[in-house]
Parts: structure tokens; sequence; C-alpha cells
């Protein structure tokens, strides 16, 4: 089971994630998130050390403005909505199937903490990738990691104090009850 833990915003947080155990840190570079990171912050954030995978989240981005921030934050893949972009070297995670697609996430509501069909999600995680997204916490994510059977799961809000700010705990409970359900 693999672990993304998204909208990271400090150095601080990345250290933590990588730390505590997650494969893919996420980085949210849609400017009307509560956890945006620009350009210079995903560059300060590139700059530490870490044994993880870096993803930058889009929305409604152009290929010019993925391919800046995939060179600026040394990121491993891009996780896309509404946009569209290849790129050889860059894993492509995408919400809806297309080609090209390293995996499907499947976000009800992205950024909003909503809890989506994890039956639709289970049929497709038999046949695809599944990163599983919304509404995931440290209470939730061992039974939809039997439910769904995903590839990876996905949580923002469900491990942060406020948005954009890691909680330490929930961090840690979250990675360990998602990889041993």
């Amino acid at each position: 089971m693999k672990v993304k833990l998204c909208g990271v915003t400090t150095p601080e947080d990345l250290a933590l994630v990588d730390a505590a155990g997650a494969d893919f840190a996420g980085f949210v570079l849609w400017p009307r998130s509560k956890r945006f990171v620009g350009l210079g912050r995903l560059a300060q954030l590139a700059r530490v050390p870490v044994r993880l995978r870096r993803v930058g989240v889009f929305m409604d981005a152009t290929p010019a403005e993925i391919d800046e921030a995939v060179r600026v934050g040394r990121l491993d893949a891009v996780q896309l909505y509404r946009c569209a972009y290849r790129r050889a070297g860059v894993a492509v995670w995408r919400a809806t199937p297309g080609p090209a697609a390293e995996a499907i996430v499947l976000d009800a509501a992205p950024g909003q903490g909503v809890v989506g069909d994890w039956a639709r999600a289970a049929r497709l995680a038999r046949r695809a990738r599944v990163v599983l997204a919304g509404g995931l916490t440290p209470g939730n994510v061992a039974a939809a990691v039997r439910a769904v059977r995903p590839w990876c799961v996905d949580c923002a809000g469900g491990t942060e104090s406020a948005p954009g700010h890691k909680d330490p705990d929930k961090v840690y409970d979250f990675i360990r009850k998602a990889k041993q359900p």
C-alpha cells in the first residue's frame, strides 16, 4: 500500500511526512486552494532532502505551467484535474482514465474532504491503479483500504491541525493504519 500525504506547504511538514514513512508528498499548485504553494515555496521544498517522491497537484493548468513546476519542484509525478500533460520521465495521475496515466485518482470533490463511492472505487481498482482520495482520516483509512484495495491512499485534511499544517500524531497514525489495515 502506497501513501500520499497532500497539501504539504512547509519544509518541516515535508520532513515529517518523509520521516513518518509516506511514499509521496503532494504540493498543491492551484491558486484557489487553501493549501496552495507558489513556485517560490515549491523551490524551497525541492531543497529538502527526502526519500519520498514529489507530486504536483494541478487544476486548470497549462502544459507550460506544469513544465515550470516540474522543473522548479523536481516533481516525480503530476496529479491532474481538468488539464492535459505528457512528458517523459514524469508520471501522470489523472482524475479520469486517459492515455499515459500511471494512476487514476478517485476524489469525489478535490480538496473538500468528501468521501467518495468506495464500491465504485473497488470495481475500478480491480483493473487499474487507483489512488483513493477524499475524506480519508486515521479513523477510516484502514476500512477504505480493506474495502477498495487501492494502489495508493491520498490524504490532506485528515492529517492536518489546520489547512496546510500537518499534525504529527495524525500523520503517523494515518500511515500506520493505511499500511497495516
